[in-house]
């Protein structure tokens, strides 16, 4: 697979072979729709013309982000070291309700460093740090 692959599906792939078994059976009733509507990306549009979102914001059913790297190797690979990884974007025909693949995107993932974890202080800490702000004798 190149590393580039991109693919964006403007059918209903359901809608796609219900047409073409429609023309090869000559029975254009099994025919829905053009399977071009897509729900949720109508409410994007919808957000769009009311100005609740930005003109190149897209909306989609399900986005799902993934790398394709065994658990067991993936603690011992280098920190800068690439695996493959994945885009997918799904949305829901609106003439057959089928949902389906919109966009599939190859990616390549770094890997990185963890996020560093911010420990809260314990009581003992917090009773320490307490006593050195406030001041040594009390006025009142």
């Amino acid at each position: 697979m190149e590393k580039d692959f991109h693919r964006e599906f403007k059918k209903c792939p359901i809608c796609v072979l219900r047409e073409e078994l429609a023309a090869i059976l000559g029975k254009p009733e099994l025919k829905l729709g053009n399977g071009e509507d897509r729900f949720l990306e109508q409410l994007a549009t919808e957000a769009k013309k009311k100005g609740l979102a930005r003109e190149d914001w897209r909306f989609h059913f399900q986005i799902v982000e993934g790398v394709v790297v065994d658990p067991t190797k993936a603690k011992s690979a280098l920190i800068g070291s690439e695996a493959p990884g994945f885009g997918i974007m799904t949305d829901i025909c609106m003439d057959c309700g089928c949902i389906y693949a919109a966009d599939l995107t190859r990616i390549d993932q770094k890997k990185s460093l963890p996020p560093a974890q911010v420990i809260p202080p314990n009581r003992a800490e917090r009773r320490r740090v307490d006593r050195e702000q406030s001041p040594p004798f009390s006025l009142s």
